[in-house]
């Protein structure tokens, strides 16, 4: 596990119960691409422990000091700053037709 890499997710009252499609996309993400990180379990009502990363929605992804949040901007950014991984997208024209989504 990489302590530079955390993924905020949002859980229940049990943190080990996440439940965020979004956030699931994410881990989905991390694991294609083999990517190691800490996750979070983060509630609704736990607004202050993301702000400092301009959201107020999870998932929220820190890779060092860079910080995004929203599945699909996560995938775009592991896509580019890790293009030695596996392709989440088999080229810019399968990250073009996910744009939509």
């Amino acid at each position: 596990m990489t302590a530079s890499r955390k993924l905020f997710e949002l859980c229940g009252t049990e943190t080990e119960r996440v439940f965020s499609p979004f956030c699931w996309r994410t881990r989905m993400a991390l694991a294609h691409k083999d990517i190691k990180a800490e996750t979070i379990p983060w509630r609704f009502s736990e607004k202050d422990a993301i702000a400092p990363h301009q959201s107020d929605t999870v998932p929220v992804f820190i890779d060092g000091e860079t910080s995004v949040a929203d599945s699909w901007a996560i995938a775009n950014y592991l896509e580019g700053t890790y293009p030695d991984r596996p392709s989440l997208f088999g080229g810019e024209g399968g990250r073009a037709m996910g744009a939509g989504c």
